[in-house]
């Protein structure tokens, strides 16, 4: 039988999900913005903002899995 300390709180789990939501323009944004500012400085066109527009929606996609693999293990925790 469960405790009450292995059931994980619905309100957290809603909140980590509604992360995600900010997490995809934050990471994307901060990566071109990084981009930008790179171009500006060596004087180039657009070979930096495209590049850290893609490792920022590299992490906005490593930080989704991360969230989805920590709820999925909060759900194997709590069913056991």
């Amino acid at each position: 039988m469960n405790s009450p300390q292995n059931v994980p709180n619905p309100k957290y789990q809603a909140g980590e999900l509604l992360s995600v939501g900010i997490m995809f323009p934050a990471c994307t944004g901060i990566g071109y913005g990084i981009g930008y500012w790179l171009d500006r400085w060596c004087g180039t066109q657009n070979i930096f903002k495209i590049v850290f527009l893609f490792l920022g929606i590299a992490a906005a996609f490593i930080n989704l899995f991360r969230v989805i693999q920590w709820m999925d293990r909060d759900d194997d925790n709590s069913k056991t």
